[in-house]
């Protein structure tokens, strides 16, 4: 899931449907590109609200990259 560049508000609501989805979809993880910008610095603020989401780490490949673990 790329988010890298959105506005903040138009990336919070992809990251919210996309997650619900991924969930029904019994998917176990998601990775999230988000940038080294805003978003990075308030994505694990979503990551903690959402109520499919167990936990989000840093990929080593890009500091700017999440895996989400889904319930």
């Amino acid at each position: 899931l790329d988010l890298h560049g959105l506005p903040i508000h138009t990336a919070w609501n992809i990251f919210n449907n996309s997650i619900q989805d991924a969930y029904y979809q019994k998917y176990k993880y998601v990775i999230v590109v988000t940038g080294q910008g805003a978003i990075m610095k308030e994505f694990p603020t979503w990551v903690t609200n959402h109520p499919h989401t167990k936990k989000c780490d840093s990929t080593s490949r890009n500091p700017g990259s999440f895996k989400v673990i889904l319930k």
